[in-house]
């Protein structure tokens, strides 16, 4: 796969996991963001080797509300 397809796919992730945490949440686009990129799952997702790029926005997803307590319980 070449880099640009791969950066393409991790964006599109990305973007769908912001929406989710707004979505579920209720958290401000710029927080959504903050919290995902800045999150170990997006440091995974970004890593060939994990494979978690070929997994879905919501497989993804679940991972990222237990990596991030505030909202786990929410």
């Amino acid at each position: 796969m070449k880099k640009k397809d791969f950066d393409i796919i991790v964006q599109l992730v990305a973007n769908q996991l912001v929406g989710f945490l707004m979505e579920d949440y209720g958290m401000p686009m710029l927080e959504a963001f903050d919290k995902t990129y800045n999150s170990q799952i997006f440091h995974k997702l970004q890593d060939k080797n994990t494979g978690l790029y070929r997994r879905s926005a919501a497989y993804t997803y679940e991972y990222l509300k237990k990596e991030l307590p505030e909202i786990h319980h929410a």
